[in-house]
């Protein structure tokens, strides 16, 4: 059961408390689902450049049109 130290806290944090002497992580979930999609392209870019690193250019020249819609 957490103490009264805890703070619940609005954004994401780590924190330790010596009164519960326990560690409390605190996420938004739209900051895990970001977290996990950045995660995803990165294993995905990975991917291509290990087996496929012909596709790079593609892929760059896509990812810059999203990004330009995406800003925009």
């Amino acid at each position: 059961m957490a103490c009264n130290s805890c703070d619940p806290g609005e954004a994401f944090s780590a924190s330790y408390c010596d009164e519960c002497e326990r560690w409390t992580v605190r996420a938004r979930k739209h900051h895990v689902v970001i977290a996990g999609a950045l995660l995803a392209a990165a294993v995905v870019i990975v991917g291509v450049a290990i087996f496929q690193p012909e596709l790079i250019p593609g892929l760059a020249l896509v990812g810059g049109g999203l990004a330009k819609r995406a800003i925009a």
